[in-house]
């Protein structure tokens, strides 16, 4: 008995997946002037091959890089180099890139993909957590979190709340648009993780009007002000708590929200 090929849905090989992102990528906006010798959707393109071929740092990127291969598979015309690429990334915004979370969302969609990551009831797990991926003594832009310590030095850092449908028995996680936690213009104070899930969550849900979630995050996040936000737009939640408070969490859940589990009309 010969093996069976299973059949490549279109919309989800890496091909089409990869046009996807460039699409999008070609449609954002030029911030510099006069005409760049890299168009910024290359620029953008080597950006995120570095992330999918797992290079350690910009500067392996660059040392290791074959421009055969990047313009082959990533669509890339002229690679940066990596002092480069960090100049012309670093002025844009993030939010220009939802749409490349949006794009490759619909077509796992449109591949009917997402139905072997439903969790329960019609629900998808969405789990939702604070990361670091940015801190210095000295580097600092006008976005950094500053934290001040007694010594009279200060801290700089970037952070994000990272979002993803997970499920339990798979490996493989669909991650969304996360939000950054970095200073918001106009203001002087430090952004925080509780901000931050307020905005995802409002955008998530213009993104996302009708997909149906659960969403997991650790006990930090089990506060009040945060319940009412997911309750505002229709999202169902799970927490964990350390042993000593898995009670008092319980009462207190069962308290303002009636338990772990929203009624139906919730749903």
């Amino acid at each position: 008995m010969g093996i069976v090929v299973p059949k490549v849905r279109k919309h989800l090989c890496a091909d089409a997946l990869l046009r996807s992102v460039h699409d999008v990528f070609c449609h954002i906006p030029e911030h510099r002037k006069g005409d760049p010798e890299i168009p910024l959707s290359d620029v953008l393109m080597s950006a995120f091959a570095m992330f999918s071929l797992k290079s350690p740092s910009l500067l392996a990127f660059d040392k290791e890089r074959t421009e055969d291969n990047l313009q082959r598979v990533y669509g890339i015309g002229r690679v940066p180099c990596d002092t480069s690429m960090r100049e012309t990334l670093d002025p844009v915004k993030p939010e220009h890139l939802r749409q490349a979370f949006k794009g490759g969302f619909r077509q796992l969609q449109r591949g009917k993909a997402l139905e072997a990551m439903v969790f329960v009831d019609a629900h998808y797990l969405l789990a939702l957590d604070g990361t670091g991926y940015f801190s210095s003594t000295e580097i600092h832009c006008d976005s950094c979190l500053e934290k001040h310590h007694r010594n009279g030095t200060v801290t700089y850092s970037h952070q994000m709340l990272g979002a993803a449908l997970i499920h339990p028995d798979k490996r493989a996680v669909i991650p969304l648009m996360p939000e950054p936690i970095v200073k918001q213009d106009g203001t002087e104070k430090n952004d925080c993780e509780r901000n931050a899930a307020k905005r995802f969550v409002t955008k998530f849900r213009q993104d996302h009007p009708h997909l149906k979630v659960i969403v997991t995050e650790d006990s930090l996040s089990s506060n009040a002000p945060h319940i009412e936000t997911l309750q505002e737009h229709n999202m169902r939640y799970r927490y964990c708590w350390p042993t000593s408070f898995k009670v008092l969490g319980v009462l207190y859940l069962a308290e303002v929200s009636s338990a772990f589990w929203p009624s139906k009309k919730a749903g």
